[in-house]
């Protein structure tokens, strides 16, 4: 057991290992002050929710309580590391200020009441505007920190009995683009690569990852091989100078903006020097030939320039990933919340589908996730996908998904996408939606344009359910405000970025009068009548594991295939990767062993979308262009940000996570720990910047964008001239008593 300070030390010591080698066993604990291991009564199976790396634990309780977290050594996710959010995260489910009754609003104040009055009238409402105005009057919003089991039972009420297309999750906000490039490349989603890649890999690239913060066990991983002997070579994209990009073999710090220019710049100089696999090429792929006539305009000297980068260090970048032997590419947030951000994700992908690295030990691609359960958020459907990967446009997918429900596929909503967040706030901006049901997540502190966002959700005409388990800045604004069960409290199953599946056991009771997410999901569902086409109640399960097994029907034979998984073999051992069935009983490490894709027209997930325009492409042109079901090679045109630096605006401003906070702080705020380590808002500036205007550390800087502006100490730091960083946080509110118009 380590006793490290993981506050000072957040990847902890090392273990060093070597290529073709298992990661070494290290496990981390945290127990409460006067809580020995002797002292617990149990310890309760169950995976981290704070990140997206899906560390497995086991929960200490004492007393009915829980005391600790403790690393589960036989994981194959983190060998018993445990990460900071980890260690210490659990202590937000003990605060006093937890939602533990039923509220609703009366003479425009909420007050308490019981379970039944807030179900009907959150019912009541659905079925008079199902009535009244249909389904489209309907809208619902969630987060990527439920369970599978929860998803998927939302996802069945809004598509299959509500019948309403306006369905999305926050995973919108920081990972909507893993999805949208998984779809482009390979027409489905599901991460091609495997942590354990890390074990073989002789080339790491990192684009807008900030690995060391957003998932530092996985961070500890790549230490680890640093350490050890034949480290691999880094590769670091990133206008900020964080840890990952010190340990860096090269750092590229480009422009923010101008990522799809960078990669263009990168793949002419892979294609040019001939470190192409061309036999891969001509019978896995489509579209390369697009690709070599896009390259020939993006010499690395014209993006140097234009990413104002050094040209050798584009050049040494370009030959580490063409050289690779075993290439490991990692996308993150300084990629998908940027200008371009699909296409420069696509470019990604296509530096593997050129190489042929895909499918093998140490060569994968991870479109990484930000939030623990956003995989589940999507192949479940509760971001307005179709469920278990199927897709909007094909006939029989929706067909298949009616036999599934049992409901007709024509109540299914597919008559167009599924509706965005931002729209989806549009129309209720505009009175067309009048019903919103808020779950596990913040959107009056998350999204942009917040003073406009605050009106919205303050509408008179909108009637706002929020299920949470505190009172959030959202939830302050709701009609009615359901408290919910958390991590700990209730049990269920959630899949990581590279497909790891994790049960988590309820090892607590939850506090006073909250429920699971579950329970209530079914019993709105049952009040308000939602049947399927013989008369029977649409949702036909109460407990989780009646859910996770309807789930399992519902992926059979899809790409997600969880037909192998049951909660008896999740018990006791390690997290299990999908697809598992029964040709894959253990679970598959890797996708795409030997170019075999997904992406067949009968069976692909999406056709795919125009690199541009974003329009959906056509059946039939995806036919025409990929009907052997190859991989799709996307040339991505640089296309310059609509919005620069001005006299008034003369910086770029970038956001991003820190290692010691999650979302909007509603749980890491209130662990001791994780707060006391970054307490406030920051900026980031440059030495060179900073020095002109005169400033030093720790000034009080006004940071005005024309959508708002935020007070922030500065932090004189590495990053690139010209660009300034503000970790996303950290919300303006005057609690309780309401919002200031102006904050961001």
């Amino acid at each position: 057991m380590t006793h490290t300070d993981r506050i000072g030390a957040p990847w902890g010591t090392r273990t060093p290992y070597g290529p073709g080698e298992t990661w070494p066993t290290r496990v981390d604990m945290y127990l409460s002050d006067g809580v020995n291991e002797d002292d617990v009564d149990a310890w309760v199976q169950s995976a981290t929710i704070l990140h997206s790396n899906g560390d497995a634990l086991d929960i200490a309780v004492k007393d009915g309580h829980i005391v600790g977290v403790r690393g589960r050594a036989v994981d194959r996710v983190n060998h018993g590391r445990l990460g900071p959010k980890d260690l210490f995260g659990w202590q937000a489910n003990h605060s006093p200020d937890r939602l533990t009754r039923p509220l609703i609003r009366r003479d425009g104040k909420l007050v308490e009441t019981d379970w039944d009055t807030a179900m009907e009238a959150v019912a009541g409402r659905t079925k008079d505007l199902l009535a009244e105005r249909g389904p489209s009057s309907i809208g619902f919003y969630t987060t990527g920190q439920l369970f599978l089991e929860e998803y998927y039972t939302l996802a069945l009420i809004g598509h299959g009995g509500i019948g309403t297309n306006h369905m999305d999750g926050n995973t919108r906000l920081c990972t909507a683009t893993a999805a949208a490039a998984l779809k482009e490349s390979f027409a489905c989603d599901g991460q091609p690569g495997s942590y354990t890649d890390i074990d073989h890999a002789d080339v790491i690239a990192l684009y807008g990852h900030n690995m060391a913060e957003t998932q530092s066990v996985l961070w500890a991983r790549v230490l680890d091989r640093l350490a050890g002997p034949n480290p691999p070579a880094l590769v670091c994209v990133d206008p900020r100078e964080t840890p990952v990009a010190r340990a860096a073999t090269v750092h590229l710090a480009p422009r923010p903006g101008t990522n799809v220019m960078l990669m263009n710049a990168l793949l002419h100089e892979i294609v040019h020097n001939g470190w192409i696999d061309q036999d891969y090429l001509d019978a896995h792929t489509v579209g390369f030939a697009e690709l070599q006539k896009q390259l020939a305009d993006y010499p690395p000297e014209r993006a140097a320039e234009v990413c104002d980068v050094p040209l050798a260090d584009l050049r040494e970048a370009a030959r580490l990933l063409g050289r690779a032997e075993r290439l490991l590419s990692t996308v993150l947030q300084g990629f998908y919340q940027s200008h371009q951000a699909t296409a420069a994700s696509v470019q990604v992908n296509n530096v593997h589908l050129i190489r042929g690295m895909l499918g093998k030990p140490g060569c994968g691609v991870l479109q990484m996730n930000g939030q623990p359960t956003a995989q589940n958020t999507r192949e479940c459907g509760a971001d307005g996908d179709l469920p278990a990967f199927r897709n909007w446009a094909n006939d029989e997918h929706l067909a298949e998904l009616g036999r599934v429900w049992n409901v007709d596929p024509m109540r299914i909503p597919h008559y167009t996408a599924p509706t965005h967040l931002m729209q989806m706030m549009r129309y209720v901006e505009d009175g067309s939606i009048r019903f919103l049901y808020v779950s596990g997540t913040n959107p009056a502190v998350s999204l942009p344009e917040l003073g406009r966002i605050r009106e919205i959700l303050s509408q008179e005409r909108l009637f706002l359910v929020v299920q949470d388990i505190f009172l959030s800045e959202t939830a302050q604004l709701a009609d009615v405000v359901l408290p919910a069960a958390t991590w700990g409290e209730k049990t269920g199953t959630f899949t990581n970025v590279d497909r790891t599946v994790h049960l988590s056991e309820k090892a607590v009771d939850p506090p006073g009068q909250a429920r699971s997410d579950l329970d209530i999901f079914v019993d709105y569902a049952h009040r308000v009548g939602l049947k399927d086409r013989d008369g029977q109640p649409l949702v036909k399960w109460s407990t989780p594991e009646e859910a996770f097994e309807g789930w399992k029907q519902c992926t059979a034979g899809r790409p997600c295939d969880y037909t192998g998984i049951t909660y008896d073999k999740l018990r006791g051992g390690s997290g299990i990767q999908w697809p598992c069935n029964d040709a894959n009983p253990e679970g598959t490490e890797r996708l795409y062993l030997d170019g075999k894709f997904w992406s067949s027209p009968q069976y692909c997930e999406s056709y795919g979308r125009d690199m541009v325009t974003g329009a959906p492409l056509e059946p039939t042109e995806y036919k025409a262009m990929n009907p052997m079901g190859k991989a799709i090679i996307k040339a991505g045109e640089y296309l310059p940000p609509h919005e620069v630096t001005s006299d008034e605006f003369p910086y770029l401003l970038t956001t991003g996570r820190t290692l010691y906070h999650f979302h909007t702080r509603t749980k890491t705020g209130r662990a001791p720990q994780l707060q006391q380590a970054a307490p406030e808002v920051w900026v980031e500036m440059s030495e060179p910047d900073a020095r002109r205007h005169g400033w030093t550390e720790g000034d009080l800087l006004r940071i005005t964008t024309p959508r708002g502006r935020v007070d922030a100490k500065l932090r004189v730091c590495g990053i690139r001239s010209g660009v300034l960083f503000l970790p996303f946080h950290y919300g303006y509110w005057d609690m309780p008593g309401g919002y200031e118009p102006d904050g961001t």
